[in-house]
């Protein structure tokens, strides 16, 4: 997981404050989700704009540019109901960075065109790193041949474990195995609670050899 966050080049530095009301004006916002961003979200910083006029690096259709976000928090947390609806907005892929007080996290989602109507964006399950110290040392922005690959790498870092995969693997399928190893610790944790229960030696023998496997099926596709 990535510790501490990136050192954008000067040239990407955009800074634009964008009022809540504009995020508004672009969403279909219920009484809910409007009442979250007035008691979580104190400002928006439209922080660095990652373009080819910014980077030299060419834009794909994927990924024609990439925004960082910088998002103040009123609280602790930033609901990912808040962040989904600034990313359905805003039609280009979107690193957000979180601060609340002294202390920063990095949250994105894997964001791309929909096969089915490119006017549309898929977000995909939000990626994100532990709050650490704001004045953490910032890393070099991440290598790439174009915009998307930059992309990739971003959301790599953000990756929580460390994933049993080959090095030319798309960002699409670490994602999926990500998920896949959460289902099966989930179902691993519930089987752990019901073993615990179990009275029975037999049951709990049961319980115990299904466990064993689905820690082999994870350990498969974690690099341990």
């Amino acid at each position: 997981m990535m510790k501490g966050y990136f050192l954008f080049p000067p040239k990407t530095l955009f800074g634009k404050p964008i009022p809540k009301t504009k995020i508004y004006q672009f969403s279909d916002l219920n009484s809910a989700t409007k009442e979250k961003f007035v008691s979580e979200v104190d400002k928006i910083i439209w922080q660095h704009k990652l373009s080819k006029e910014t980077t030299n690096l060419a834009g794909t259709k994927e990924v024609p540019e990439i925004q960082i976000f910088n998002i103040y928090a009123k609280e602790k947390e930033v609901s990912e109901i808040v962040l989904k609806t600034i990313d359905r907005a805003i039609p280009f892929p979107i690193i957000f960075q979180i601060f609340s007080d002294d202390k920063i996290k990095i949250k994105a989602a894997y964001k791309r065109p929909s096969d089915s109507d490119k006017s549309k964006w898929v977000i995909d399950k939000y990626l994100e790193t532990e709050w650490f110290d704001k004045n953490e040392e910032q890393k070099p922005l991440p290598l790439g041949l174009d915009l998307s690959k930059v992309y990739e790498q971003i959301l790599h870092d953000l990756i929580p474990i460390e994933i049993n995969h080959k090095e030319d693997s798309s960002i699409e399928d670490k994602i999926s195995t990500l998920q896949k190893i959460q289902q099966l610790e989930k179902k691993y944790a519930q089987l752990k609670s019901k073993r615990d229960k179990e009275k029975q030696f037999n049951k709990r023998v049961e319980l115990n050899d299904e466990m064993k496997q689905l820690k082999y099926e994870i350990n498969q596709l974690r690099t341990l």
